[in-house]
């Protein structure tokens, strides 16, 4: 289930943030003291920020945010592209809550501003975040070299994700 976040998750996001598993493709861990220090009692709640929740836990994060235009690659022009961000806790890796979770927040999106692209930048070495991009449907755009490793930008488009979700009927 995709939730706002609430003062309940606060735990589960300095999990999240701390871990070691987590922070290997995204810059490493912070620590833990820094973590509690710096995280609000509320978590931020904002549209675009999902708290993937399951069985009344949090599991993970997902977001949906407009890029900088001082990001490193772009698919417009105008390089207003939203992108998609997920952070899943340890546990819940490999049993396809990840992409059940960021199908629905791709679905939401598609609903709110049909026609949007989206994209999804990863390092290429996270071969689980390839293959769930590869599963939800992002097509290669281009690869380059950031924060020491070849990224890896991918595309998604909401005509394509509808004519997926048709033929699976």
């Amino acid at each position: 289930m995709l939730r706002e976040s609430e003062a309940r998750d606060r735990a589960a996001f300095i999990e999240l943030f701390a871990s070691p598993e987590v922070g290997t493709y995204i810059g490493g861990p912070r620590p833990r003291d820094e973590v509690e220090r710096v995280l609000p009692e509320t978590p931020e709640r904002r549209p675009g920020l999902f708290v993937v929740e399951l069985d009344g836990a949090m599991i993970g994060t997902i977001e949906l945010n407009r890029r900088d235009a001082e990001r490193r690659s772009h698919v417009r022009p105008d390089a207003g592209e939203a992108e998609l961000g997920y952070l899943f806790l340890p546990q819940a890796w490999g049993r396809g809550y990840a992409a059940e979770a960021c199908a629905a927040a791709l679905g939401w999106f598609a609903d709110a501003l049909p026609g949007e692209p989206v994209v999804l930048c990863t390092r290429t070495a996270n071969e689980r975040s390839m293959r769930l991009a590869a599963k939800l449907g992002f097509t290669e755009a281009r690869r380059y070299e950031a924060w020491g490793a070849e990224q890896w930008m991918g595309v998604w488009s909401p005509v394509m994700f509808f004519a997926v979700l048709q033929e699976g009927r």
